[in-house]
This record gives C-alpha cells, structure tokens and sequence, in this order.
C-alpha cells in the first residue's frame, strides 16, 4: 500500500449518508438536552441556552418530527446493509474481545455487529419515542390515566437512547479514531478499513480494478 494511496484514504459514506446521519445526530442532540429541561427541574438551566421555556415547549415536538424523519430516511437507505449475517453471529460471540482489544479476526463486511445492533436499536427506540410523544404533544387525543402511562413510556425511551447515544460518540471518537471523522470526510484510511472491515475493503479495491 503506497503512501499516496494511504494518504488519499477510501470513500466510506456518501454525502447523503453524511447529511442524513447528521440531521438524526443533530435534531438527537436538540431534544437530549430539550428533554433533560422538560423532565429534570435541576436541568432548567437549560432553557436559558435553548430559547426559553415557551421556545422549547413548541420546538421539542417539532424537532422530533425532524428526527423521525430522518430515521425513517435511514431505514430506506441503509436496511439491506444492516441484515444479519453468519459473520455477525461470530462477532456476536466475540464481543467480550472486542471490549477488551477493540479487534477481532473476523472478515467483517462494512459493517460490524455492533454497528448494526445500534442501527436496529436507533430505529426501533427512535420510532416508539415518536409514538409514544404524540400523546404528549396532543394529550386531547388520550384519557389522563393513558397521558402518564405515554409520558413514562417516553422517559424510560429517552433514557435508553441517551445511554445508547453516549456509548456510540464514545466508540467513534475516543475508542476507534479515525471513526468520527468518516462521516465529516466520508472518507477513512486504506489502513482502518482493512484492519476494522477486511470483507468490505477487498469489495472496494476490486472495484477500483
């Protein structure tokens, strides 16, 4: 592998990728920190840097229609990259040596089971938050018993996808360099992905044959 070659890395996301994982990662980011304000009297300091309360109230809904949307577009896009295969089993199996050592040797395509365990996961939370923060959002539509069961259902939602956002910021950026700056370049060195995705960097380079 020449230096030239390193240096000029391989395309991993395209734009669309990108702006599409942006829009969820961003529109996610509005409604944490909305969210840790509306639920959390400790965290009302939070108005002040989002707007005010009243500018929360009517945004926090809106930007989870954005979400949801961008969901639902990565649902579309990304589906058929993320079904499980033999390999992701292995992988599965393996887990306890990738926490510890961050690799396993095993011919992964582009993406990892890991990776698409947090797909399915962002997919399925994220929709169940939407559902459930209709309610919220137009309480006319329930009774006042079936508005606190929605409004549980949608805290212990949010809880888990708080979790599952810090672990991911923590594995593409702190864990695995070279991760987080893929979806600002789309590209990654030849490098990283013949280490991480040996399966998926063998199908790029007989592409470029």
């Amino acid at each position: 592998m020449s230096a030239q070659s390193e240096q000029a890395g391989i395309a991993r996301y395209t734009l669309f990728d990108r702006l599409v994982h942006w829009l969820v990662g961003l529109s996610f980011i509005y409604l944490m920190l909305s969210g840790l304000a509306l639920g959390y009297p400790r965290m009302a300091w939070l108005y002040d840097i989002l707007g005010g309360g009243q500018t929360v109230r009517w945004l926090h809904p809106v930007a989870g229609v954005v979400f949801t949307l961008g969901i639902l577009l990565m649902l579309v896009a990304w589906t058929g990259q993320m079904l499980w295969r033999k390999v992701d089993s292995q992988w599965a199996r393996a887990l306890p040596t990738y926490v510890r050592e961050g690799h396993i040797d095993l011919d992964i395509g582009k993406y990892n089971a890991g990776q698409k365990g947090y797909y399915w996961f962002s997919i399925v939370t994220g929709l169940l938050l939407f559902l459930s923060g209709i309610p919220l959002w137009l309480p006319q539509l329930v009774g006042p018993g079936w508005g606190q069961l929605f409004r549980l259902v949608h805290h212990v939602l949010f809880l888990l996808t708080v979790g599952g956002f810090i672990v991911h910021v923590y594995m593409s950026s702190v864990m695995f360099p070279g991760t987080f700056s893929s979806m600002t370049t789309g590209r990654v060195s030849r490098r990283w992905a013949a280490y991480h995705h040996p399966s998926w960097f063998r199908d790029q380079e007989a592409g470029r044959t």
